[in-house]
């Protein structure tokens, strides 16, 4: 008995602990960093923000039109997730080429800066890594 009652207050503690430590806080919009506000409105002007979060010292956003992003504290984007697809204009040029040219009928429905390039998954499932400069490092259906 005494066992069952100490894995039960053991549970309790760890459960609380991991919901005290959850950061994620809804904030105003216009809390955001400027720069993240203005990537919104430039790129998305007819959709507004439906629920802004701050995590420690990242941002996400959810628009209305279901796109996720996420950036950093000087809100610089770190990943967008779009059903839709993502505007091309927020994805460098090469992967856009690459793309168009060798899966012309798929659309970015995910991009990710990642330490040394990006990721991005595309609307058949299928996720490409590329460097900076363009190359194609990892293809994974």
């Amino acid at each position: 008995m005494k066992k069952i009652i100490a894995t039960l207050l053991l549970a309790i503690l760890v459960v609380g602990t991991t919901l005290a430590c959850d950061r994620k806080k809804n904030i105003d919009p216009e809390n955001l960093p400027q720069a993240a506000q203005a990537l919104i409105q430039k790129h998305w002007p007819s959709c507004a923000i439906d629920l802004a979060f701050i995590d420690g010292n990242e941002y996400e956003v959810l628009l209305t039109d279901g796109t996720l992003i996420e950036f950093n504290s000087k809100g610089d984007w770190k990943e967008m997730k779009c059903t839709d697809g993502l505007p091309v204009t927020l994805v460098p040029i090469y992967i856009t080429r690459y793309i168009v040219n060798r899966y012309p009928k798929q659309l970015i429905i995910d991009c990710e800066k990642m330490r040394g390039g990006y990721e991005v998954t595309l609307t058949n499932g299928l996720e490409i890594q590329f460097d900076l400069r363009g190359n194609v490092t990892h293809v994974d259906d």
